[in-house]
């Protein structure tokens, strides 16, 4: 089980997070829904450790962790923006990190991101360039990327903001195939429809409002 107890977050002295727990089970997909500005980008990240609450913990099986340590890669994000290196092909975007970050040899991380290439229906795309795939092709990029680093939860930022309703609903397919493959997963979007098909519960975050 994954936990998120008494999170806060502020900006430049503006409160986007107050007291916020969540929970997730071992296996489950949780989307997180809300309106903009509703701190679900935030939420993410705070998770992810690319920003640094200001209080709050982050539980994983009992034990406390630290998102930002990169010792923990623990916790895998998949962003809104797919967040590829463009002067990178396909197989050198997914096994960049497990090099330097897992300390595999180029051979052991190339024949697991094959693996995850054919898996994901990519197979011939390896020598491609980001600029050179669609956008749902983009996307499942992403994840074998993140699959890479073998995270026991894989975090979405808003993944079909800029997909057509075809390419949602694959990736919604994509997102359902790694829950049977036992991966913990948090769906972060404004899309209802699409966080009600794939998820086993909703969490729905609002903007915080100060009290008067």
């Amino acid at each position: 089980m994954f936990q998120v107890s008494k999170l806060n977050k502020s900006f430049q002295g503006k409160t986007i997070i107050k007291d916020m727990d969540l929970s997730v089970d071992d296996d489950e997909i949780l989307s997180i829904v809300g309106p903009s500005g509703a701190g679900k980008t935030t939420l993410l990240r705070c998770i992810t450790g690319l920003e640094q609450p200001d209080s709050g913990k982050f539980i994983l099986d009992g034990k406390e962790i630290d998102p930002s340590d990169p010792t923990q890669s623990v916790i895998g994000v998949v962003f809104q923006d797919f967040g590829l290196f463009p002067n990178l092909t396909v197989m050198e975007n997914i096994i960049l990190a497990p090099q330097l970050v897992l300390k595999k040899s180029k051979d052991e991380a190339k024949k697991e991101a094959q693996e995850l290439i054919d898996k994901l229906d990519l197979t011939g795309k390896e020598s491609l360039y980001p600029y050179q795939l669609s956008g749902g092709q983009k996307q499942r990029v992403a994840i074998v990327r993140t699959l890479a680093m073998h995270p026991k939860i894989i975090c979405y930022d808003e993944p079909t903001s800029a997909l057509d309703p075809k390419l949602s609903e694959e990736v919604g397919k994509i997102i359902l195939d790694l829950k049977q493959q036992k991966i913990t997963q948090l769906v972060v979007t404004h899309d209802m429809s699409f966080a009600q098909q794939v998820a086993d519960k909703v969490k729905e975050v609002k903007p915080f409002k100060e009290e008067e």
